[in-house]
C-alpha cells in the first residue's frame, strides 16, 4: 500500500511538474497579455517543449483571443488564431472568424491563362483590372499562380405578361397590364484551386416593364425597356465572375504563391493546411523548407515553429 501510495505521489509530481517555467514566463502570465503568450507558446513549441507552450496559451482566455484576432490585420488575426491551435490552447478562434478573416486576406495572386501566347478576353482584362487592384488579383499570362480556362458568357433575353403598379397623373398607384423584360448573363471558366479544376459561375440579371397606356386610370405608356445591351451584361457577368475568383481563392489559396510579404506567408500556410486536410500542417514542418523558412522571418516566427495558421 505504501509503494502504491508513493507511485501515486510520483505521478502527481510528473503532472505537475512536467515543465518549468521561467521567470519571465510567470510574469507573461501575469501580465495575460495574449499577444505575448501565444508568441512565446510558438517559441515553447519550436523548442519541442509542448506542455509549456500549451500552458502559456492557456493562459490567453477566449474573450481576449477572440477580441484580438478581430481587431488586427487579417494576417496577423489568423496568425493569433493559428498559434493557440498548434499550441492546443484551450480558446480558439471560431470558424465564421476565421472565414471573415481568410476572405479579407487578399494576398498578392496572379491569374491568367494556360497558354502565355493567349492574349486573355479583352472584357475579362478590363475587368481584373478594374476589380483586381482591391482584392489584390493581377492577370499574368506568363507565369500564373492560379490557371483560368477560356471564358465563355451567354445572354439570355425574355418577355412575360404581368401586372404593374404604377403613378398616374395625380401620383396614385394604378394597376395596369405590363409586360416584364428580363435579361440575363452568364459567365463561366474553369479554374484549377488546390490541384483540382473547378468551374466557377456567376450571373448578373435585370428586369424591367413596359405597359401600353390607360387612358379610363389616367396613366402614360412606357414603351421601352431600360435594359443593358448585351455587351454591358456581358461585362456585368464577368465582373461578377472576377468577385467569385477573389473569393475562391481566398478560400484555397494557390500552394505557389508568392511568398514575399506576410499575406503571401499566411496564404501558402492556408494553401499547406488544405492540402493536408489538416489545420496544424503549416505548423508541423508541411511545405516547401526554404519557403518556410523564409515565412519564419518574416512573420517573426522562432526557427521550427512553421506558419501557424488557422
Amino acid at each position: 500500500m505504501r509503494a502504491f501510495a508513493l507511485s501515486l505521489t510520483a505521478a502527481a509530481c510528473l503532472c505537475a511538474c512536467g515543465h518549468h517555467r521561467s521567470p519571465a514566463e510567470e510574469a507573461l502570465l501575469r501580465r495575460g497579455d495574449c499577444a505575448e503568450l501565444l508568441r512565446a507558446a510558438d517559441e515553447a513549441r519550436a523548442r519541442g517543449e509542448l506542455a509549456l507552450a500549451k500552458d502559456l496559451a492557456d493562459g490567453c482566455p477566449q474573450d481576449r483571443l477572440v477580441d484580438l484576432a478581430a481587431h488586427v490585420s487579417p494576417e496577423q488575426g489568423l496568425l493569433l488564431c493559428g498559434r493557440a491551435r498548434a499550441a492546443d490552447a484551450k480558446a480558439f478562434c471560431s470558424s465564421d472568424l476565421v472565414g471573415q478573416l481568410t476572405s479579407n486576406l487578399h494576398a498578392r495572386i496572379l491569374i491568367g491563362p494556360p497558354d502565355p501566347t493567349d492574349a486573355g478576353d479583352p472584357v475579362l482584362l478590363q475587368a481584373f483590372a478594374e476589380l483586381g487592384p482591391g482584392f489584390n488579383l493581377f492577370w499574368n499570362a506568363d507565369d500564373p499562380d492560379v490557371v483560368v480556362g477560356r471564358m465563355t458568357v451567354t445572354i439570355e433575353r425574355t418577355e412575360n405578361g404581368t401586372v404593374a403598379t404604377v403613378a398616374d397623373g395625380k401620383g396614385n398607384k394604378q394597376r395596369v397590364p405590363a409586360t416584364q423584360h428580363r435579361v440575363v448573363a452568364r459567365a463561366e471558366a474553369q479554374v484549377e484551386l488546390s490541384g483540382k479544376t473547378r468551374t466557377l459561375r456567376a450571373t448578373d440579371e435585370l428586369r424591367s416593364l413596359t405597359w401600353e397606356a390607360a387612358p379610363r386610370v389616367a396613366v402614360a405608356a412606357k414603351f421601352e425597356p431600360k435594359l443593358p445591351t448585351d455587351l454591358e451584361m456581358k461585362k456585368r457577368a464577368v465582373l461578377a465572375w472576377v468577385r467569385a475568383v477573389a473569393k475562391a481563392v481566398a478560400s484555397a489559396p494557390p500552394e505557389g504563391i508568392d511568398v514575399s510579404d506576410a499575406k503571401g506567408c499566411v496564404a501558402y500556410g492556408l494553401s499547406l493546411n488544405l492540402a493536408a486536410g489538416n489545420s496544424v500542417a503549416a505548423a508541423s514542418g508541411a511545405g516547401d523548407p526554404d519557403k518556410v523558412s523564409t515565412c519564419e522571418k518574416i512573420l517573426g516566427e522562432p526557427a521550427g515553429a512553421g506558419i501557424p495558421v488557422s
